[in-house]
């Protein structure tokens, strides 16, 4: 039996004569500490979370006005932007090696100052070269952004100094390739593996400088279609956050309600036997929140509306089933909801 733990425990309120009234109180401060604790942390986390997803709002209502990609076209342009990619790198790739293998013609020594000067040669040439061909294709070509508003008029300058650059850019590269190639094979450079180097030194800045453009059209509205997702998924999981922390408020609260009226039950059963053995009258409980678990719950939640810290509403606010209604759980509610 738990009756010798109680004596000893609670002596002071077996030995009052209205000691229910006085435990009772003591089991609401007990609810108090621990909900209010709970409360204080779950509502500061719930502040910091709407927070987030009101800056969240804020860059969802602006990426919304930016041109993104319909849901019946995604698939078909994620496909096509996934396609570019690959194209993309395997030209760069292909270019990359080209380049460093061409440029031994200018770098004709031995060593790792050689290979560094190469390597750093090859990126220069692969990033440029590239870049130089997907400009110039924006400004041949002229086509308008997929679901772009606006099209910049052509820069004729822009265009004609490209055009100078890529000319220039071939013209070296054919050169370097065919130095390259009388250094591999001898004679006059036009040998298979220095007309195979030219070809695909020249070539592949071409391919791959519009497949750069290309993709450059569509990578605006397909990023910002991905970003309002992502946005839409954060804004939906922080909000379940705080319905799970308005649940969680709740939920402990009404247990330990619960089992603090059980514990004041069982604490009344021993303090009533008590009270006949040592011939003391049985204490009054008419109109006091002992006497019942309605009042008990009633005064609890009073009690929580007076110590608790005023907070600025949540949103959004928790959902209870009709079927999860029962006694004061719509109070209960309403008092986690701020």
């Amino acid at each position: 039996m738990r009756y010798p733990f109680f004596i000893t425990w609670y002596r002071q309120w077996f030995k009052n004569h209205e000691g229910i009234k006085g435990f009772a109180h003591q089991c609401m401060n007990w609810l108090m500490r621990s909900t209010l604790k709970l409360a204080a942390n779950l509502k500061k986390r719930n502040k910091q979370l709407a927070e987030k997803i009101k800056e969240l709002s804020a860059e969802l209502s602006d990426r919304i006005l930016h041109p993104t990609i319909d849901a019946d076209e995604y698939a078909a342009q994620r496909g096509k932007i996934r396609t570019y990619g690959i194209i993309l790198w395997i030209c760069i790739i292909g270019e990359a090696f080209f380049n460093f293998f061409a440029s031994k013609a200018l770098f004709n020594f031995d060593g790792w100052l050689a290979i560094a000067a190469q390597t750093i040669f090859a990126i220069l040439m692969t990033w440029g070269g590239i870049s130089l061909f997907e400009n110039l294709f924006q400004q041949l070509l002229h086509e308008q952004p997929y679901k772009g508003e606006h099209k910049e008029p052509r820069h004729w300058g822009k265009l004609i100094t490209l055009i100078i650059l890529a000319i220039g850019y071939e013209a070296f590269t054919y050169y370097i390739c065919k130095v390259r190639g009388i250094m591999i094979e001898g004679g006059d450079g036009t040998g298979f593996i220095a007309t195979a180097m030219m070809i695909a030194g020249m070539l592949i800045p071409i391919i791959a400088g519009y497949y750069a453009y290309e993709k450059r059209r569509f990578i605006s509205p397909y990023k910002n279609t991905l970003r309002i997702e992502k946005l839409k998924k954060l804004i939906a999981a922080n909000e379940y956050k705080i319905k799970a922390n308005l649940q969680k408020m709740e939920t402990h609260f009404k247990q330990t309600c619960q089992e603090l009226w059980a514990y004041l039950q069982e604490f009344k059963t021993y303090k009533e036997n008590y009270n006949r053995k040592h011939s003391i009258p049985q204490e009054e409980l008419t109109g006091h929140y002992a006497a019942s678990q309605e009042s008990f719950i009633k005064e609890a939640i009073e009690r929580y509306k007076k110590e608790a810290l005023e907070e600025t509403p949540l949103t959004p606010t928790l959902i209870i089933t009709p079927a999860q209604q029962n006694g004061h759980d719509a109070e209960i509610k309403e008092l986690f909801a701020h």
